[in-house]
Parts: structure tokens; C-alpha cells; sequence
């Protein structure tokens, strides 16, 4: 076939898969603002991978420019869609004291990744029909048999145009969509450096780097975990309806513009709006929001480099927009009462979302939209009476949690979470209330504890329901963490080998975990400390494609017996595990395959296997 006519089949391809020869790309940095499609774009971008970046700048993606078409464009133009960049650390080292170049300080759970510049990129858009998105990584040829989107169950249309560009169709959906863009030549195998419980991450890199080792081997450091190098994340979203959109011009709304944030402490508004454009806080100051605020916005286009803390009694709420709010500028588990130094402490380390919940008062904080980015430690606290807060979020993500300590939402009583993405290094579904619902969440775990979590203390829970959670990527390096899809820590600050401290007061009734898929090399099903009586727990359709290697002993599930401190055992009813697969292959007691030392890796009480108390099946 001659060149020409060559040309033309492929040109006649891409116009039957939607990418059309016609297409036109919008010049310059021009972004749509249309009713079908709206992109943003920063003219402050920085590129920059090792280093902080300057105050008024925002992070660039050094490798990915994405344009993105609605297929109701009658133009057929690609617009500009600003690609983000976030990385290990956000180029600070192991800083103590904020602004100093005094570096050591506590583990902060990132080993290597620093060291090989690893990044996490992400775009985002909202639309109300199908959308073509366009990816180009520069001089990085690619081809669409080279990509693989995860969730891979999403199924969606990715082509090329023999050029190097490639092409995904994003359908439109109005819970939205939230995926991983993944290249073959740009992933990073991690591996392990012992048998041990306490091994960490190990590379042959750099000689002058964290954990170098001159060679790798299959047998001493087993592959953990596979993730991109530099990671490419789309977030597709629905445009927000008219209620949580503020009236900027309302005599109630205090406008913020971009540059330094001025004190929000004092203001007399009850609704704060940041415009687009960057903001910054400094590694010393957050936002403690004067107790007439209940309502902040980021709009599109927005990055907001600071922390927000509402004190308002307010019965509802709310933080919405699809801007960014960043915690790159604070250190490790900045601590507000000493200098926003590196001291760990549970109540005085910053949350990029926090509030007080006053007592007597019924209180809903309602999140949705917005993303966080690169928290210091945990995402989204409360205060003060949890018996009366609760979390409504929808369409929220959180990226670049390479820290230790950074959880996903803790959800209190009557929290309703779905449509989510969660880039998290600790407890990410926290189920520590009753008659909470959690669907449709999209999670990429880093090394520290269970996806679900709902122990560290003996509670009183009931009505619980996780339905719904893609496990894109894991990359567990020991067993000292609870590495599983769930878990229930000991009590905190006990050791896990003290199993008389269950409180028999406490019961966990009609829990129900499932539709759970775990993508790649994870860790393994339940690590559960049962701290008070069980009635009604099942955990159903769990998949695990591949387990960690036998060797660290990561793959292997914990359930053993607890008591009270007089002996007396916990209550067990009703706790079942239903249709759990390892690589496709069913676990169950009647094909005796699910034992600590077979595929299913459970290591469970045999007291409560023969007693019925707990039944696989």
C-alpha cells in the first residue's frame, strides 16, 4: 500500500473512533468555557520536579500536556487542560522546622520515591456530553496498546494517531469519572529489602540515595508493588448544580483574589470565595475561618496553597468548587501549637479540612468537588462532639499523599461518601460511625495500614456499608501495618500481640463490606483485631489479583482470638466471608485452599472457624 493511501484508511479510522482528521487544537493556552466543556489553565505554571516552586507558581506536569473535545463541538477543537504535578516530599527533603534547611526529624513513610523523582500528575474538566481527551508526552512516542486505564473495568476507548499522541473517550457520566493513565515504559517495579516484618523499599538507582543496593534479586527483594513512575490521574466532572455555586456579587460573599490569603478571622460573611488563580498561606499560618463562615469556594482554576478550618456552629457546611486546595508549602505533620514544626501530635497536627462540631447541634459538612493535594498528615478531621457531625462528599479527590499519617475521610455517624478518588498512605475508608454508606471509590494506596479501617478502639458501631471500591494500585513493604483491603487495628499505642483488651461492652453489628477489586500486587483480605462483639459482618466479592510474595508474609490475613482483661472472649456471630478470589480462583472452607500457608492466606482462629462463628464460603 503506498504511503498516500496509507494516509487516508488510517485518517478513515480515527474519524470511525471519533478522533477526526478534521480536529482542530486551540492555539496557544486556550481553554473552553462552553455549556458542554470547561478546561482551565494557570499562566503561573512551574515546571519543576526536584524543588519547591515559587510561592505564586503551581506545580506543571514536566511530562503530560492533555487537551480535551466535547463531542458536541460542532468546531471539533481540542482545548488546553492544565496539567498539575505534585511530588514526594513537594521538593522539601525532611524538613523539621518550616523555612529552615534543618532536615532529619521522624519516618514520614516515603523512602525511594523521593530519590527517583517520582511525580503524580492530574487534570481535570467538567462536561455534560462525551468528551475526547488527548495526551501527548512530549518526545515520548506512544501507541494505544502501550496504555493501560485503571480501573481497568471501566472499559474505556483509547486509540492513537500514529504521531504519538494518544486518545481516550471519556463518557459522560453524572457521577463523573475518575481513572489512571498508564504507560508500560513508565512504570516502576518496588521491591522489598528483607524477610523481615519491618523491611522497607529498597533501589539500585542511585549509590548515594535512601536504600541502595548494587543488585537486585528476585529472591531476597521480591517485587511489592508496580505504579508509574510518573503518574497521569483524569478527573472528569459533572458541572455542579446552581446550589453549590455562591453568588459571588451577594453582599454576603467576601471575595478573595489570588496572592496571599489575609485573615479570614474576622470577616462578617458567611460564604468565602477564592477566584482562579494561586494563593498561598505560608508554611507558618492556615485559614481559621471567622464562626460567621460556612460556606467556602474554590472555583475552577483556583489552587489554594493553605488549610481550612471552619468554627462555625452552622447546621450545614459546606466546601465546593473544582479548585485545589495544597498543603505542599507545610511540613511533615505540621503542628499548629508549636510553629508548624515536625512534631506529631493527634489533636494539634494540621488537617487540610477541619472544624468543631458543638454539641447539641446536628452539623453536616458537605465536600464535593474540590481536590487535596499533598496533605501533611490527615484530610478531613473534626472536633469537639462527633456524635453530631457527619460527612456528605461526593466527587472529591485527594492526590499526592506521599506522607505517612495521610488518611482518607474519617467518617462519622450517618456519612453518606461516594464518587471518590483517594490517593492515601494510611486508613482510608474510616468507617468510626454508625449508619454510614460508602460507594464508588477509586483508591491508590501507598505502605501504611488497611483500606478499611474501623478499629484503633472498641466501638459501638451498626449499619455500615462500603459497596463499591477499585484498588487501582498497592504497595505494601512490611506486616507491621495491617496491609489488607480491611482491617481493625489494636488499641493505639498498644502492641498488636495484647489481645486482652477487647471491651465486651462494645458491639460492631451489620457491617457490610463488598464489590471490592484489588488491581496488581497487594496485600491481603482482613487484618482484624476484634476489640468488642461482632454480630453480622460480611465481606463479599472481594478480588485480589496477586498477593505479595510468601516470603515477607504480607499475603497472609490475621484474626485471632480477643478477650477482655478478666479472659473472657469476645462474642462472634454472623461474621462471613463470601465469594473472595485470589487471581480469579475462589476461597472457600469446603475447598480447603483458604489456610495460612495456601492461596487465600487466612490465618484465622480455628477457635472460631470450628465454633461457626466465622465461615468462608
Amino acid at each position: 500500500m503506498s504511503p498516500s493511501r496509507f494516509k487516508l484508511c488510517f485518517a478513515g479510522l480515527l474519524s470511525l473512533v471519533g478522533v477526526a482528521a478534521v480536529d482542530n487544537i486551540a492555539t496557544g493556552n486556550t481553554t473552553a468555557d462552553t455549556t458542554h466543556l470547561q478546561t482551565w489553565w494557570h499562566d503561573h505554571g512551574e515546571i519543576n520536579y526536584k524543588t519547591p516552586v515559587s510561592a505564586e507558581n503551581v506545580r506543571q506536569s514536566h511530562l503530560y500536556s492533555v487537551w480535551v473535545k466535547s463531542t458536541a463541538d460542532s468546531t471539533n477543537t481540542y482545548y488546553n487542560s492544565f496539567v498539575y504535578e505534585t511530588i514526594p516530599r513537594n521538593g522539601q527533603e525532611k524538613v523539621v522546622i518550616p523555612g529552615s534547611s534543618i532536615t532529619g526529624g521522624p519516618y514520614d513513610s516515603v523512602t525511594i520515591e523521593a530519590s527517583l523523582w517520582m511525580t503524580m500528575g492530574w487534570t481535570q474538566f467538567l462536561h455534560n456530553e462525551d468528551a475526547w481527551v488527548k495526551i501527548s508526552r512530549g518526545d515520548n512516542s506512544t501507541t494505544a496498546r502501550d496504555v493501560v486505564i485503571r480501573p481497568t473495568n471501566l472499559n474505556l476507548t483509547v486509540t492513537d494517531d500514529g504521531e504519538g499522541n494518544i486518545y481516550i473517550l471519556v463518557p459522560y457520566r453524572e457521577q463523573g469519572l475518575r481513572f489512571s493513565v498508564e504507560f508500560k515504559d513508565n512504570l516502576y517495579s518496588y521491591r522489598d529489602s528483607c524477610e523481615t516484618p519491618l523491611c522497607d523499599f529498597v533501589q539500585d538507582w542511585h549509590s548515594d540515595g535512601p536504600h541502595y543496593v548494587e543488585t537486585l534479586d528476585e529472591t531476597t527483594n521480591p517485587v511489592m508493588g508496580e505504579e508509574p513512575h510518573d503518574a497521569l490521574l483524569i478527573f472528569a466532572s459533572p458541572f455542579p448544580s446552581s446550589d453549590l455555586i455562591p453568588d459571588k456579587t451577594a453582599t454576603d460573599t467576601y471575595v478573595v483574589y489570588p496572592g496571599p490569603v489575609p485573615d479570614l478571622g474576622s470577616i462578617k460573611n458567611s460564604v468565602v470565595y477564592f477566584t482562579p488563580g494561586t494563593y498561598y498561606m505560608t508554611a507558618t499560618a492556615h485559614a481559621k475561618l471567622s464562626s460567621s463562615v460556612n460556606w467556602v469556594y474554590l472555583a475552577s482554576g483556583a489552587y489554594v496553597k493553605g488549610a481550612i478550618q471552619f468554627t462555625t456552629a452552622a447546621t450545614t457546611i459546606k466546601a465546593t468548587g473544582h479548585g485545589v486546595l495544597s498543603g505542599e508549602q507545610y511540613v511533615y505533620q505540621a503542628n499548629t501549637l508549636l510553629g508548624y514544626t515536625n512534631v506529631k501530635s493527634n489533636i494539634a497536627s494540621l488537617r487540610m479540612w477541619s472544624g468543631y462540631s458543638k454539641s447539641g447541634v446536628q452539623q453536616t459538612f458537605v465536600i464535593t468537588g474540590v481536590t487535596t493535594n499533598a496533605p501533611p498528615f490527615n484530610s478531613i478531621d473534626f472536633s469537639g462532639d462527633l456524635d453530631t457531625i457527619s460527612i456528605n462528599q461526593w466527587d472529591y479527590k485527594q492526590v499526592g499523599a506521599f506522607f505517612g499519617q495521610t488518611d482518607g475521610t474519617t467518617l462519622y455517624s450517618g456519612s453518606n461518601v461516594h464518587d471518590i478518588f483517594y490517593h492515601s498512605n494510611d486508613d482510608t475508608i474510616k468507617t468510626y460511625g454508625s449508619n454510614i454508606l460508602v460507594r464508588d471509590v477509586v483508591i491508590w494506596k501507598g505502605k501504611t495500614a488497611p483500606i478499611v479501617q474501623f478499629g484503633w478502639q472498641s466501638r459501638d458501631l451498626a449499619n455500615i456499608t462500603v459497596d463499591g471500591v477499585d484498588v487501582v494500585h498497592m504497595k505494601y513493604s512490611s506486616n507491621t501495618s495491617h496491609p489488607s483491603i480491611v482491617g481493625a487495628n489494636q488499641v493505639y499505642g498498644v502492641d498488636e500481640t495484647w489481645t486482652n483488651t477487647a471491651d465486651l461492652s462494645k458491639t460492631v453489628r451489620d457491617m457490610y463490606i463488598g464489590n471490592v477489586r484489588a488491581e496488581g500486587i497487594g496485600g491481603n483480605l482482613l487484618r482484624i483485631c476484634p476489640l468488642a462483639n461482632y454480630q453480622n459482618v460480611v465481606i463479599e466479592n472481594v478480588s485480589l489479583d496477586r498477593v505479595s510474595p510468601r516470603t515477607n508474609g504480607i499475603y497472609q490475613s490475621e484474626m485471632p482470638v480477643f478477650k477482655n482483661w478478666l479472659g473472657k472472649s469476645v462474642d462472634i456471630k454472623g461474621f462471613v466471608i463470601r465469594g473472595f478470589t485470589v487471581g480469579g480462583e475462589k476461597i472457600t472452607q469446603k475447598a480447603g485452599n483458604y489456610g495460612p500457608d495456601a492461596l487465600g492466606g487466612l490465618n484465622i482462629a480455628d477457635e472460631l472457624l470450628q465454633s461457626g462463628s466465622v465461615v468462608i464460603e
